[in-house]
């Protein structure tokens, strides 16, 4: 059975960034795990604050409410820490526990942010994080204790503003056959409502691009970048 761990910065980036291909593999049978760091709490969550009397936990709640309902239309299991946001504060401590997580769930494909996104610095230290962790899981002498793994590849998948992250796409997922369900994943939200928007257009622009590659017509597709080489005895 194939295992795919999703490490997203806040509470419903994995939607919009991977949801189809999430879809996509739960439907074959794999195994996905959505971990999410914070729930955008404080630096994703503007309709929410316009609420008189908001809290930072109040909010927080309502981002989790989203998240679950968005991870029990996908059929995965959702882990979620409290890390907080606007800064996220990645320490070593917060680093082993990345290792723990990949050496347990022992993942065949990682997807999460890009290493580039000045519009985000959370977004950027969940990437710096998944990365060092997945260097240290496989270090005979870290954690001893907990049996070594070698992550094989990580996907960074794209941002809101690729443009602006030197975004450059090397694997398109298409996603046609999962679109109606990725939009009631993203339905979920009504905190960050605009960003269906966003990513409906994204999908149906990667479309493009998929279709020539696959020689067929798709309708909606997401792009990743991949962050290492992969090496096999075939292509």
């Amino acid at each position: 059975m194939t295992k795919i761990t999703v490490v997203s910065a806040h509470g419903m980036d994995w939607v919009w960034r991977s949801g189809g291909t999430i879809l996509k593999y739960v439907k074959a049978g794999a195994d996905v795990t959505v971990v999410c760091l914070s729930m955008g709490e404080r630096g994703e969550s503007a309709s929410a604050w316009s609420e008189p009397g908001q809290t930072a936990e109040q909010v927080r709640a309502i981002r989790l409410r989203e998240a679950e309902k968005a991870a029990a239309v996908a059929g995965v299991e959702l882990r979620t820490y409290d890390w907080g946001d606007y800064p996220m504060v990645i320490d070593d401590e917060r680093r082993l526990e990345m290792v723990r997580l990949l050496r347990v769930l022992r993942p065949d494909i990682v997807l999460t942010h890009g290493r580039k996104d000045p519009n985000n610095p959370d977004h950027v230290a969940t990437a710096q994080l998944v990365e060092s962790a997945a260097i240290w899981a496989r270090a005979h002498g870290r954690m001893p204790d907990a049996e070594r793994f070698v992550v094989r590849q990580t996907y960074g998948y794209e941002p809101e503003f690729p443009e602006f992250c030197e975004f450059q796409p090397d694997r398109y997922i298409d996603i046609s056959d999962v679109a109606e369900q990725k939009l009631e994943m993203m339905r979920c939200s009504s905190v960050q409502e605009f960003m269906i928007e966003v990513y409906e257009q994204r999908a149906r622009y990667r479309a493009i691009m998929a279709g020539l590659f696959l020689g067929r017509r798709v309708t909606h597709a997401e792009a990743f970048e991949s962050f290492l080489p992969a090496a096999g005895d075939s292509f």
